[in-house]
């Protein structure tokens, strides 16, 4: 054997070895792509719970300059629709709190109130969070069936009291929470804290825009008093 035979390198991989290369980046991808995926929508969440303490802070401000009156879901206000978001952003200055960025186009208020005369001027148009009616009365009710606006004094159990959080309407009116960051949905509290619950798919239903569905998800055992439901529209006593 010569010497150049013996110093001879090889001049790259052969088959075999490029095969088990690609077969092992490919396991690694599989492993680490719902890691990043999880990731990525841990941050996201971590928004939407900013989201919501704001609204929290906000809706908190609206009751000491209002009698301690929660504003109303919304209610005719001459030609246009007043909205929770109308009545309480103006205390946060910025429309994007409105919106939970796993689904920042959820609800568009446009198309919710095009037939009773659309949102007010200045109302962020689209929406990720729906709100406890058992709170934020809603105004057509009280206008044709009679009631006032919910006070302060008649929440029970404030800490135990969901204010609003990830959801969505059907067709039938109804705001069932929405799940969209890793099994759980963040809602906020009447005494301002904010936390992530589970929630579980349970079928689905008619979105409120025609021809669309959303899910419909089933509360887990960390949300105490909604355990077991499908929307947040009650509060404890």
């Amino acid at each position: 054997m010569t010497m150049d035979t013996k110093t001879r390198k090889r001049d790259g991989f052969t088959l075999i070895e490029l095969l088990v290369v690609i077969a092992i980046i490919a396991i690694l991808a599989a492993i680490l792509f719902p890691v990043f995926s999880r990731a990525r929508e841990k941050a996201r969440q971590t928004t939407c719970i900013s989201n919501l303490k704001q609204l929290a802070t906000a809706t908190l401000q609206y009751l000491q300059d209002y009698d301690e009156t929660f504003p109303m879901s919304s209610y005719p206000a001459g030609s246009c629709v007043a909205t929770f978001n109308w009545q309480v952003i103006p205390y946060i200055k910025n429309d994007q709190v409105a919106q939970c960025p796993s689904d920042p186009y959820a609800m568009d208020v446009n198309i919710m109130f095009s037939t009773v005369g659309g949102a007010c001027p200045g109302t962020p148009r689209y929406t990720s969070y729906t709100v406890n009616q058992s709170l934020f009365a809603n105004g057509y009710n009280i206008l044709f069936f009679g009631g006032e606006p919910v006070h302060l004094a008649s929440v029970k159990k404030p800490a135990e009291t969901i204010m609003q959080y990830d959801g969505n309407v059907t067709d039938a009116q109804a705001q069932p929470v929405q799940s969209r960051h890793n099994g759980t949905f963040s809602a906020n509290y009447a005494d301002g804290h904010v936390k992530a619950i589970t929630a579980t798919l349970a079928g689905s239903a008619n979105h409120f825009i025609p021809g669309q569905t959303i899910n419909v998800y089933r509360i887990g055992a960390t949300g105490g008093f909604y355990s077991g439901q499908t929307e947040c529209q009650t509060m404890p006593e």
